[in-house]
């Protein structure tokens, strides 16, 4: 979306236009969702923050100033309120992330529908442990990765996020790679699991 189209759908929303007001959420609620579910690993979690973004966004757009995309911005107000609820959740207790339900929430479509079941059964087996193995990462580094790779953010993008400079985000994803290269490395069921759905034969 362009800056004039941004700066357009942010004034008539804050004008409370119920045709901006959804084609706001039609535009941003799934992609919103998805990062906050992918970093909280909640998935009940998730739909409340999800909600609480755009209520606080509604509140904040007479203030949006279009410096960076409506985009970019409503993903600001997201990362905020995923890490103070990760926080709440530390004062609270310790919870394991609901990896049982990792696969109920909406997912990126398959790009290769027509794919055949076993190449099929072997993506999603792949997306499931890398889900998991995310979730791993230190929450810095863990919220860099979901936004380069699954939201496709420029570094640009993210900096401004997660409100630190572009070296620091380039930093923390190859951090998060040589991590996940660990993780793999010492998974040896992630790498069982790999060989089985592969056709390959387990050690």
């Amino acid at each position: 979306m362009s800056h004039k189209l941004d700066m357009s759908l942010a004034r008539r929303c804050a004008e409370r236009d119920p045709a901006a007001l959804e084609e706001l959420v039609d535009e941003h609620y799934s992609a919103v969702l998805n990062f906050v579910y992918r970093f909280t690993g909640v998935r009940e979690e998730a739909q409340d923050l999800a909600q609480e973004v755009f209520v606080k966004a509604l509140g904040a757009l007479d203030r949006f100033d279009g410096r960076s995309s409506l985009r970019t911005w409503l993903f600001t107000i997201a990362a905020n309120a995923a890490r103070d609820a990760l926080r709440h959740r530390r004062r609270q207790r310790e919870v394991t992330p609901d990896e049982a339900q990792e696969s109920q929430l909406a997912e990126t479509p398959d790009p290769s529908p027509d794919a055949r079941p076993e190449v099929r059964a072997v993506r999603t087996l792949r997306s499931a442990l890398v889900r998991r193995m995310v979730l791993q990462l230190p929450e810095a580094h863990r919220m860099t990765v979901i936004l380069r790779f699954y939201h496709d953010h420029s570094l640009q993008e993210i900096a401004e996020i997660c409100g630190c400079s572009v070296g620091t985000v380039g930093s923390r994803l190859h951090y998060a790679m040589r991590k996940l290269n660990a993780i793999v490395d010492a998974d040896r069921d992630a790498r069982e699991e790999f060989d089985v759905a592969e056709g390959g034969h387990c050690s």
